[in-house]
């Protein structure tokens, strides 16, 4: 991975340069963005663009024996931690599924969290970073390097660290000498505070509508002006513009419209055997699900100010129409987006999605209640 290779971020990417260059790399960062602004490519990019031997100014070689590892992802002094859902005697560290890691990376390195434990086909399972995982950073950490002079550790959505990743305060407040810590997350407040004032922060912004919208097309191979509505209604999240530009129709968009009727017509008694249906489909797909409605109100809050055909069509676009029809306002539109916000933190914290989903019902109702 080149910084070439990364969506936008060009003053972050100054940033890291400049440190590189003039000899200063702090030996644990946090670089942390919304999702979707590229953290993770960004990190990899930034990884080869130090252990490259032959990197220019602006990137490094993507050719030599190094850079070749890196991008294959089998580099002996870089070890990856990230989160999986933990199975005894089958899934009980980062070296249990890293074939598994490799071929997401190969596929999609702007892969999001849900993406990632899909991949696992987590089901129900919450992922999480466990306690022999920390310990085989620290074990790891403390060899000599195979090759060059530098180890690096790259932590993945460190939000998935209990309290047990206070293990390794000590390794980053005084680490081996030549180690090098990334954390790469999304939201600070989810991240232990004990492990963020330890590390240099590094923020990314959502990626520009321009150099978004310039992605979809080269990447996507998306029609111009579809890639530029895709920007603007993404607001920075390439996966998002994505998945929005692949599917015509997305396979929630049943549920979701079964949800708006009982909330609007106040069906709490229905809203009880709905909420029982749609748990089923685990932490992870109830997690998408409330995803994919925060996507179509936030999508709904801009369709008359940028449009939204060719983008969406049949049924989905239909049902963007008619709920707009109802003229809820940003106002009304926000605080039911912020009840599927906390809802799904609620899911990430391994409460039961039945429960959540039912409270998120009477959020709901209560939003739209103060509307009229």
């Amino acid at each position: 991975m080149k910084f070439e290779d990364v969506i936008g971020q060009e003053s972050v990417k100054t940033r890291l340069r400049h440190g590189v260059a003039v000899g200063r790399i702090p030996h644990a960062q946090l670089i942390l963005g919304p999702e979707g602004a590229g953290g993770l490519p960004l990190a990899l990019a930034y990884i080869q663009f130090v252990m490259c031997a032959q990197r220019t100014e602006l990137d490094s070689c993507g050719e030599c024996s190094t850079c070749r590892k890196l991008s294959s992802y089998t580099h002996p002094d870089v070890h990856y931690t990230f989160p999986f859902p933990k199975k005894a005697g089958e899934m009980e560290s980062c070296s249990d599924v890293y074939p598994q890691w490799r071929k997401a990376l190969k596929d999609d390195v702007y892969m999001s969290y849900v993406d990632w434990m899909q991949q696992l086909n987590a089901e129900n399972k919450q992922g999480n970073i466990p306690t022999k995982e920390l310990r085989n950073i620290i074990k790891n950490l403390s060899l000599k390097a195979f090759e060059g002079n530098l180890k690096v550790c790259l932590v993945w959505l460190p939000e998935y660290l209990g309290q047990e990743g206070n293990i390794l305060l000590k390794i980053l407040e005084e680490p081996p000498v030549g180690t090098l810590f990334l954390l790469v997350g999304s939201d600070v407040d989810d991240i232990l505070s004990t492990i963020v004032s330890r590390t240099q922060l590094v923020r990314m912004a959502p990626i520009d509508d321009g150099s978004l919208s310039e992605a979809l097309i080269q990447r996507d191979q998306i029609a111009a002006d579809d890639a530029q509505r895709l920007a603007k209604v993404a607001q920075g999240n390439y996966h998002l513009a994505r998945e929005l530009g692949r599917e015509a129709t997305n396979p929630h968009l049943d549920a979701w419209r079964a949800w708006m009727t009982l909330v609007f017509k106040r069906k709490m008694g229905d809203a009880f055997a709905w909420s029982d249906d749609l748990s089923s489909l685990g932490r992870e797909g109830v997690k998408s699900f409330l995803l994919y409605g925060i996507q179509v109100l936030r999508t709904c809050a801009v369709v008359p100010y940028v449009g939204f055909e060719g983008l969406w069509e049949g049924p989905e676009l239909d049902f963007v129409n008619k709920f707009n029809t109802l003229h809820l306002g940003h106002e009304t539109i926000g605080k039911m987006v912020k009840v599927l916000e906390d809802a799904m933190y609620g899911i990430e914290r391994n409460g039961n999605p039945k429960i959540i989903l039912m409270d998120a019902t009477y959020g709901l109702v209560k939003a739209i209640m103060k509307k009229n």
